[in-house]
């Protein structure tokens, strides 16, 4: 697998991507509409970890990960391929 990407220090819109020390990669997307409109997706399950009310913080993601984050990355700069 390839990644390419370039890193962000903190969450600042649905659709960026998180790394965790532990090689995780995590997504934050958003429903918009609902009480909990954004949520962190675990990209290697496809399960929702949590919802929040508003963008998590850092220290939010790694409380729900288990993990600390190694990098927050752009989802218009960055791109993933599986060989």
């Amino acid at each position: 697998m390839n990644i390419s990407i370039n890193r962000k220090r903190t969450v600042q819109e649905a659709g960026d991507l998180i790394s965790t020390k532990g090689n995780h990669l995590y997504a934050i997307i958003e429903d918009k509409g609902e009480r909990f409109p954004y949520h962190l997706v675990c990209l290697k399950t496809f399960t929702i970890v949590e919802s929040y009310d508003t963008l998590p913080t850092n220290k939010e993601i790694e409380e729900d990960t288990g993990e600390k984050i190694n990098g927050i990355y752009d989802h218009t700069d960055s791109h993933i391929s599986v060989s």
